[in-house]
């Protein structure tokens, strides 16, 4: 299929679109469909198209943990740009892809708590519910009441998930195995004051401008905690600042992998498989990721 005939509003198609500004890390070839929506409608009715068309694809928000592969994704990537949201009491009902550093913004406008240790993580709400997101000791799903969402098997029946259906755990949910369309998101936030969630928010801010690669391409943290702790293993191992190819072991957080010069897919996958050589040899296990590496097929 080289063009899209669809009677849908409010979406943008790319075709051969480069996956690197649709991603942090900014590594990725070229997406065979790129498709940008900007409405639930939308997204549910260019799921179904490309269910009908026999197309494989893969939503996501800001891809800020996503490592795309250097030949690109032989499918539709759907950038869910949805962005509706609404406040009733300390109740929070927002779209998918919605940005979550705007929701924290207008939660502490509205002087209401809980989003605001989130705060400098580029996400959008669905992405946050996906991945469990977790910062400073706090869990997203702490604040989740329900998940609106359709299988990406049938996209015209909606479904509706309690936080236990969702099944969160450390950086997991049951939406990891991307067999859902996440919609909407209800959050239970706490009645505070402005000044005091600004202080925190500034925080969390300040702590991770000091403590994390802020200004290099990444995805965030690659590992996942265990019994071990990546940065620290990895720092007592002297593999900080390690490099292969372009990738190469933040010297701020060796918890990072940034992408230090031009990093390709490939650079990054060899420097992980180093990392657990080598933690594997002293530990006898390794890191389990963090981060999702999208395949081409």
């Amino acid at each position: 299929m080289c063009s899209v005939d669809m009677k849908i509003e409010n979406y943008s198609h790319l075709l051969d679109a480069d996956l690197k500004k649709f991603c942090t890390f900014k590594i990725g070839g070229k997406a065979k469909h790129l498709f940008i929506v900007h409405s639930n409608n939308t997204l549910l009715n260019v799921c179904s198209f490309c269910n009908v068309h026999n197309i494989k694809y893969k939503i996501i928000g800001y891809g800020s943990n996503l490592l795309f592969d250097d030949r690109g994704y032989n499918g539709a990537i759907i950038v869910n740009k949805s962005e509706n949201f609404i406040f009733r009491k300390n109740y929070l009902y927002c779209d998918a892809g919605v940005n979550l550093n705007a929701l924290i913004n207008a939660s502490m406008n509205k002087n209401l708590s809980g989003l605001e240790f989130f705060a400098g993580i580029p996400s959008s709400v669905g992405g946050a519910i996906v991945n469990s997101l977790g910062a400073f000791n706090h869990q997203i799903s702490d604040l989740v009441e329900e998940v609106i969402c359709y299988k990406k098997s049938d996209p015209k029946r909606r479904i509706i998930l309690s936080k236990t259906d969702c099944k969160f755990g450390y950086r997991t949910s049951t939406f990891k195995d991307d067999k859902f369309i996440i919609t909407r998101v209800k959050l239970r936030l706490t009645l505070g004051e402005k000044s005091s969630i600004l202080e925190r928010m500034k925080n969390c801010l300040t702590k991770k401008s000091r403590t994390q690669p802020l200004d290099k391409y990444s995805a965030g943290s690659v590992f996942k905690r265990s019994t071990l702790i990546p940065a620290k293993i990895i720092d007592e191992l002297g593999l900080k600042g390690k490099q292969i190819g372009g990738a190469k072991i933040s010297n701020k957080h060796s918890g990072f992998i940034i992408n230090k010069e031009n990093a390709t897919s490939i650079d990054v996958q060899n420097l992980i498989k180093y990392i657990n050589d080598v933690v594997y040899q002293k530990y006898n296990q390794k890191f389990e990721l963090e981060i999702e590496i999208v395949p081409y097929k």
